[in-house]
């Protein structure tokens, strides 16, 4: 657990590892204990992190099945340990910018969680990338392709907690917004409330649902018709993604969830 200057808390598993006598580090979601379900309840122990151990469980088994150990998976820094630490796949870039934090504060966190800072310009071309058109994402990304197996882009639900970061890294804002939604009432009605929600205003209409727990979901919002084209707004669960079609990218996994995780592979 770890607090912030302004007391908020903030629940975080880091696993520790060696691979080949070097040392990894990846944000995890444990299964929680069953023991003490009373515990568990009161929050201690969230249930999301099951959800999202079920799905990575999902997500490493179609990966060991089907991609080769010299294939290449580009995605958010985050993702890609997790994919090291669950398939021992490679897995790009595999440590947070330090250009991608405001505040000394940030640095030393995110320092410490991720195992240090990369020295490579991967998660800015990456950021870059993924606000640019999903028309041009096989050029844009080919600094980061490997010609000894093939490529593939991981993109998960959880990618739009960065968007941040992804700011400060291309030095443009994000036409996102967004807002917690309660899971309380009926389902259709929650829909109607989020769709509605998504037209108001600057709305474009389009919109994702990112599950936070049995109470409630964060809805995201598209503000700019021109960011429905870009790869992260084609790549991740928007309603208008459905009405992509890609050329130079094949969708080969996605979980449930509501899509929560998706592997998209380069067409050589």
């Amino acid at each position: 657990m770890i607090k912030g200057s302004d007391d908020q808390e903030l629940e975080m598993f880091v696993a520790e590892y060696l691979d080949d006598n070097e040392k990894h580090r990846a944000i995890v979601y444990p299964v929680p204990r069953q023991e003490n379900e009373e515990k568990m309840n009161s929050g201690d122990i969230r249930k999301q992190h099951q959800y999202r151990h079920e799905k990575w469980q999902f997500l490493s088994a179609a990966v060991k099945k089907h991609a080769k150990d010299s294939d290449r998976f580009i995605t958010y820094w985050d993702n890609a340990q997790r994919l090291h630490l669950l398939t021992g796949r490679t897995a790009i870039p595999e440590q947070p910018s330090e250009k991608a934090y405001a505040d000394a504060e940030e640095k030393v966190l995110w320092r410490k969680v991720g195992g240090g800072f990369s020295q490579e310009d991967q998660l800015r071309i990456f950021a870059q990338c993924l606000i640019g058109k999903a028309a041009d994402a096989k050029s844009c990304l080919r600094p980061l392709y490997t010609d000894a197996g093939d490529n593939y882009i991981l993109m998960s639900a959880d990618d739009l907690a960065h968007i941040q970061e992804i700011s400060r890294l291309t030095g443009e804002g994000l036409p996102l917004e967004t807002r917690l939604f309660s899971t309380d009432s009926d389902l259709h009605g929650q829909i109607r409330q989020v769709r509605e929600w998504a037209r108001e205003g600057e709305g474009t209409g389009s919109y994702m649902l990112q599950p936070i727990d049995e109470h409630f979901v964060r809805a995201w919002r598209i503000i700019d018709p021109a960011f429905e084209d870009s790869l992260l707004a084609s790549l991740l669960p928007f309603t208008t993604a459905a009405e992509k079609e890609f050329t130079d990218l094949k969708l080969v996994f996605q979980s449930d969830w509501g899509g929560y995780l998706s592997l998209y592979q380069v067409v050589n």
